[in-house]
């Protein structure tokens, strides 16, 4: 990405890095990876995977921890306890600053009666529906909709296609197997702070409150459904899908393609590997994998018994 002019000097004040000496005037014009860098552009280097394409790297600055070192000579190396961090800052900060999107887009659809912060970004066709709310510094994407009163937080962004608020799935049998709609009457209320990603489901609650809580990170093509309340700083992967009235906890992390049943509780800091099916609640602390899910020592432990018995 090319943006506008910026010194070193002011790169590394704005994320309080200390600049390397006599460096603090080079100009920076962009930000790439190691491979695609040239003379004026800054990247980073976080995995020791990538230490050769650091050393052979033509970027006019990197980004490098504390203690790597690098036989790179013609680039400015930055120290950072953390580089990965601090250069997702910094694309963060030059979003802001030289982001061409402002205000409401023309064709944008946003219902009188909606509160949308002044501050808020509205992008081309969003869809804004009757009595909801969204905060400062919000993004809602394109084609994106947020449904009857709905809540959204400050500094939240919904990405293109994200849909907040649709009808729950809830039918209720009859003794002739005929299933009859249950109105979903409830909204859903995504705190500060939160990300949910494009053409994601967020399903309003049958009653009450489906609540996205502050700083989750939601990804791509995720399903939410009604009632579901997911704990503040959780991060989703893609293609996951979580039933009604599941509860997750804080500080959880969910890989894709999860699949979790209804009505159940996960406990915080619970870790899960990328296609489990979870069919049981989980306590706190725990790291699982499979389908049915298991603790991931007593899988691996499992897997290779499976494996010996097929020799």
């Amino acid at each position: 990405m090319i943006h506008e002019a910026l010194t070193l000097g002011a790169i590394c004040a704005n994320l309080q890095l200390p600049c390397p000496q006599g460096q603090k005037d080079q100009v920076i014009t962009g930000v790439t990876t190691l491979q695609e860098a040239g003379p004026e552009d800054l990247s980073f280097l976080s995995n020791p995977k990538y230490v050769d394409q650091a050393n052979a790297s033509k970027a006019g600055a990197i980004f490098v921890g504390e203690k790597v070192e690098l036989t790179n000579t013609t680039t400015t190396i930055v120290r950072a306890k953390d580089p990965y961090l601090s250069f997702a800052l910094h694309l963060r900060f030059i979003e802001g600053k030289f982001s061409e999107t402002k205000g409401q887009h023309p064709s944008a659809i946003i219902d009188t009666k909606a509160e949308v912060h002044a501050t808020a970004i509205i992008e081309a066709g969003a869809i804004i529906e009757e009595g909801v709310v969204i905060g400062a510094h919000s993004r809602i994407g394109s084609g994106a909709k947020i449904l009857h009163g709905c809540v959204i937080g400050e500094h939240t962004t919904i990405k293109a296609g994200a849909v907040i608020g649709s009808e729950g799935f809830g039918f209720a049998p009859d003794q002739q197997g005929h299933y009859h709609r249950i109105p979903q009457l409830g909204i859903v209320r995504i705190e500060n702070n939160v990300s949910i990603g494009a053409n994601t489901t967020v399903d309003r609650a049958a009653l009450g409150e489906t609540v996205i809580e502050e700083g989750a990170k939601i990804d791509n093509l995720c399903m939410i459904a009604h009632n579901v309340r997911v704990g503040a700083h959780t991060v989703m992967a893609a293609q996951t899908g979580i039933a009604g009235s599941t509860t997750v906890g804080k500080h959880c992390m969910i890989g894709g393609q999860v699949g979790i049943i209804g009505h159940l509780t996960i406990g915080d800091n619970v870790k899960i590997y990328a296609q489990t099916g979870v069919m049981h609640d989980v306590p706190s602390n725990k790291t699982i994998f499979g389908s049915p899910a298991l603790e991931h020592r007593h899988f691996l432990k499992s897997f290779a018994a499976f494996k010996k018995q097929g020799e």
